[in-house]
């Protein structure tokens, strides 16, 4: 079994290769190959963590049985030319590495490299094979089962971490990404005990808040404001030694030290309840429910029919309506509502997913009542 992982991947990542996903995603070699280089480790240290997780390295190993036959061997023809293979990675990193992750690892890798989003979405996209197929490879000759895959995984990954550039890391780290992405460094800051340099009510509550979302530990920009949200609820419902009744003054406070107040009991006189503006990074669910999707041809596509929100507050998918637009029967899809990307058209936001118009005939129906243990 090779030593590295990261060493095994990089070894596919040839100036070839990397010349065609630049060429594929509108960058110079240079700046391709050094997004790819930050991008790999912070892949592998997110499927480093997915595989701790109950049932992770099951979903995992399925994945990387569902990639391509023989997909290594003839990368230099699959890569920059198989629109299809880009989305389909995309799409399987989205539900390894959730959606919101997967969001958060492209707009850093994005600030980090000085390119766009969508080209890093796309770079992301073409690099999911090549991980997944190494990985794959490895397993095969090692004889590893699933759990011999996590452990292979778990070993090296302080190694994923510490190959993640310091640049990067930093982003990482500022959004609080260690969970999911697995490549924060060691020093970041996140709600891991009474070391974490978030403010937070107090330590009751913030340990009760972390219970109430089960276990995990995620960003700050996803999670921290929930977890807030639920402390400031139980501190009106489970009042405690340690938990003083609030005071003026200490509301003001809390609300300070939080992006949006706390979401406790409505109180008419509760100035922190309200809003007075859009936070940065919010977006309205206008921008999507009820719009048109074209893909990169200009050809309208579906429409966004509904958006499914998850446990945990956030927007995980869209359910799109082809039917009309492909000139059959009424048909709904959904995707992770990280492969829609908002892009600015004649002076006007359009939704885009980079999509032949022919695939979506054969894409899976999506059933509205139906449900998924995944």
């Amino acid at each position: 079994m090779t030593d590295s992982i990261i060493a095994a991947v990089s070894r596919f990542l040839t100036p070839e290769i990397i010349g065609k996903m630049a060429s594929a995603t509108g960058l110079d070699a240079t700046t391709a190959q050094k997004a790819a280089d930050a991008s790999v480790p912070a892949i592998l240290g997110g499927l480093a963590d997915l595989v701790a997780k109950p049932g992770g390295a099951r979903q995992l190993a399925g994945a990387i049985a569902e990639q391509p036959v023989g997909l290594l061997s003839t990368l230099t023809s699959a890569i920059g030319s198989n629109a299809q293979l880009q989305e389909r990675g995309g799409s399987v990193l989205a539900s390894l590495l959730g959606s919101g992750a997967l969001g958060t690892l492209i707009s850093s890798v994005s600030k980090f490299a000085g390119i766009g989003e969508g080209s890093a979405r796309s770079l992301m996209g073409m690099l999911a094979p090549i991980v997944l197929g190494v990985l794959g490879r490895e397993q095969r000759t090692a004889g590893l089962e699933t759990g011999g895959l996590a452990r292979m995984l778990t070993d090296q990954k302080d190694q994923f971490a510490a190959a993640v550039p310091a640049g990067l890391s930093s982003l990482l780290g500022t959004k609080g990404a260690r969970e999911g992405i697995g490549a924060a460094p060691s020093d970041a800051r996140v709600f891991d005990g009474p070391q974490a340099a978030y403010p937070r009510p107090t330590s009751a509550q913030v340990q009760q808040a972390a219970n109430e979302a089960s276990g995990y530990r995620a960003s700050w920009a996803y999670w921290a404001l929930p977890l807030l949200a639920i402390a400031g609820l139980l501190w009106y419902l489970l009042p405690s030694a340690d938990a003083p009744n609030p005071t003026a003054e200490t509301k003001t406070a809390e609300t300070k030290t939080a992006s949006v107040p706390a979401r406790a009991v409505p109180r008419a006189d509760d100035k922190s309840l309200y809003l007075t503006k859009r936070f940065e990074g919010w977006t309205s669910i206008s921008t999507y429910h009820n719009q048109e999707i074209y893909n990169r041809a200009g050809e309208r596509i579906g429409v966004v029919k509904d958006l499914l929100i998850g446990p945990d507050g956030k927007i995980n998918a869209a359910v799109i309506g082809v039917g009309r637009f492909l000139g059959i029967g009424d048909k709904d899809i959904a995707v992770p509502l990280a492969v829609l990307l908002v892009e600015r058209r004649d002076n006007s936001g359009h939704l885009i997913m980079d999509v032949a118009k022919d695939l979506l005939r054969t894409a899976p129906a999506f059933e509205q009542n139906g449900t998924s243990t995944r």
